[in-house]
């Protein structure tokens, strides 16, 4: 059975207006009311409701964003347009780094959500933490996901269609007159990866190409990674004749072998990446990509989030932005 401010009142021995006026923080309460009440509260374990708190105090201004990384470049893309976007309607960013999932519960942007500092929250997070967002509906907080591609979640989100972006960027490449067209997935933990990884086995089918037994390599996202796929296709004497890596950090990978073998692109092998991440501008010949639309998804999760907090939409509304491509010179 759940603790309500009822039980704390009675705990204390004081009125739930006293209670209500602790939580809330109002000075007008002797110490020692403040005391009894606040004791309570932690032998009880009680958590005050974020939202009513929220709406007894008025609003922030704040906003929270809870994120794995900001080391990938899409990630750090969304985040600096989220907070661009926010300045501009006068409300200010509080960014939580969480490594990775399993430890949001006990992440400082947690104890924001308990104690009502921000209005709502971001998450933006390639693996959830269940755990978390439930705590968060079961407190009708406020948030949305961002770059979340989890479609039977019943959740506010908005994400790119990476199944788009897999197809385009395989589509190109077969545009180009490649027949024998690699992959270089992503990590297989990420949902973004087997969409991308699905795009382009249906652009493949689409166009009556088989699919080929070993032209799939593992990756992780790294140039490492898509430079030691490439090196074991040569090894094996099946080089593809183009490659999709599932980010520009792959492709950047891929060059480099192409590089080290004197593989000449885009005469021996076309390459198109993922994420339009600024390098693939400066390389020579530039690399070809899918965009991702990092502004627009950070406008559309604000005005989302901003609609959930005055209770204008449902808490289910999904949004799904399509990339584009971005030709240059690895592809013919």
């Amino acid at each position: 059975m759940s603790v309500n401010i009822y039980d704390v009142a009675k705990k204390a021995g004081v009125s739930v207006v006293t209670v209500s006026r602790v939580i809330n923080n109002y000075p007008n309460v002797r110490d020692s009311n403040r005391k009894k009440v606040l004791e309570a509260m932690q032998e009880l374990n009680y958590k005050p409701n974020a939202a009513a708190r929220t709406l007894a105090r008025g609003y922030t201004g704040m906003i929270g964003l809870i994120a794995p990384s900001i080391e990938d470049y899409f990630m750090s893309r969304v985040i600096a347009c989220t907070e661009t976007v926010l300045k501009e309607k006068g409300m200010f960013l509080v960014l939580s780094i969480s490594s990775g999932t399993g430890d949001i519960l006990e992440s400082s942007c947690t104890k924001l959500f308990r104690e009502a500092r921000v209005d709502g929250i971001f998450i933006m997070s390639p693996v959830l933490d269940m755990e978390y967002i439930l705590a968060l509906k079961k407190d009708n907080f406020p948030f949305v996901l961002l770059d979340q591609h989890q479609s039977d979640l019943q959740v506010p989100s908005v994400s790119i269609d990476n199944y788009h972006g897999g197809y385009q960027a395989t589509a190109e490449l077969i545009k180009s007159g490649a027949r024998r067209v690699g992959h270089i997935c992503g990590s297989d933990c990420y949902e973004s990866s087997r969409q991308r990884l699905k795009g382009y086995q249906k652009a493949l089918e689409d166009n009556h190409i088989n699919a080929e037994d070993g032209l799939v390599a593992k990756g992780d996202f790294t140039a490492s990674g898509g430079c030691k796929a490439v090196e074991e296709w040569i090894r094996k004497g099946i080089l593809p004749e183009a490659i999709f890596a599932a980010d520009d950090n792959t492709a950047f990978g891929v060059l480099e072998a192409a590089r080290k073998y004197n593989i000449a692109v885009p005469e021996k092998l076309s390459v198109i990446g993922y994420d339009d991440h600024p390098f693939t501008s400066l390389f020579h010949p530039g690399i070809s990509t899918i965009r991702q639309p990092a502004e627009e998804m950070a406008r559309n999760g604000v005005e989302l989030l901003q609609d959930i907090i005055k209770g204008k939409v449902k808490r289910i509304t999904k949004t799904i932005l399509k990339p584009s491509v971005v030709l240059r010179g690895t592809t013919s």
